[in-house]
């Protein structure tokens, strides 16, 4: 059965139509990839520091051990450092934290703690020396096990 002149004309018109929108479509769709060609940037071509900047990290209370000087919070990441600062008097652990941690001079924390500095110093440097010795008992108890 042959179709009618009607049903072949509205047939035409149909698929000219069709035809008009996948044109528009597929014209839609490559500005939409040139857009994105001249907005976007592959992660590969990224700098190493911005991706950096994109990341997120979690903290959790187990990683760390927090210190509060100066109503400062100081987190220490390494456990036998954080063991060794915790057997120290607290006034000698603030004194190590402050330079170390807060990037405080000698001068700068005894004015904080009102004492001199060079007792600042000699605090520190005592310290240290106590830390060292802790340390190595761990390395030393450890070896034995």
């Amino acid at each position: 059965m042959k179709p009618s002149d009607f049903q072949t004309t509205v047939q035409c018109q149909f698929e000219c139509k069709l035809k008009k929108v996948v044109r528009g479509i597929v014209k839609d769709y490559k500005k939409e990839l040139v857009r994105r060609h001249n907005k976007e940037i592959p992660f590969c071509e990224l700098p190493e520091l911005v991706i950096e900047n994109l990341s997120v990290w979690d903290d959790y209370d187990s990683d760390y051990i927090t210190f509060s000087v100066c109503e400062i919070d100081i987190r220490v990441y390494d456990d036998k450092l954080a063991e060794a600062l915790k057997q120290l008097s607290e006034k000698k652990r603030n004194i190590v934290l402050m330079f170390y941690f807060l990037d405080m001079s000698d001068s700068e924390i005894g004015e904080l703690l009102n004492i001199s500095r060079r007792s600042s110093h000699r605090n520190r440097t005592n310290s240290l020396e106590e830390i060292r010795k802790i340390l190595k008992q761990e390395e030393i108890g450890n070896e034995a096990d």
